[in-house]
């Protein structure tokens, strides 16, 4: 996990800077998964830098970033663009329980059976 990889203050007048908000990189599913593990109840949130397909870079993929963040009560919302290879997503914890769509209510009840839903998830999205 890289924290404010090269953060340059990106950002318009049309949202938050990006350099108020911390900057996160995650090269494997495993570091997200255990960086939301031991934050997830504590960080306000940060930008995660996703690396586009097919650059070198290697980064968790916004798949990867959604599964966790349903298992964690965390949502991924604002998207910018940050350089020719990556791009940042917004992440931070669900704010309280709300309308859960049917595809993320699929891969809740996939993450409940593979027993990876913590319970702040399962609050989160009112299960």
């Amino acid at each position: 996990m890289v924290s404010n990889p090269d953060a340059r203050g990106h950002g318009s007048s049309h949202g938050p800077s990006v350099s108020s908000v911390e900057v996160i990189a995650f090269a494997t599913r495993a570091e997200l998964w255990a960086w939301l593990a031991e934050h997830a109840d504590s960080h306000p949130g940060a930008w995660v830098r996703l690396t586009k397909s097919g650059r070198p870079t290697p980064s968790v993929s916004f798949h990867d970033l959604l599964e966790a963040g349903i298992a964690y009560g965390w949502s991924e919302s604002t998207r910018r663009g940050y350089d020719a290879d990556s791009y940042l997503q917004k992440f931070t914890p669900r704010r309280r329980p709300g309308t859960t769509s049917g595809r993320n209510r699929a891969i809740a009840e996939r993450l409940e059976a593979a027993g990876l839903m913590t319970d702040a998830g399962r609050a989160a999205l009112g299960l």
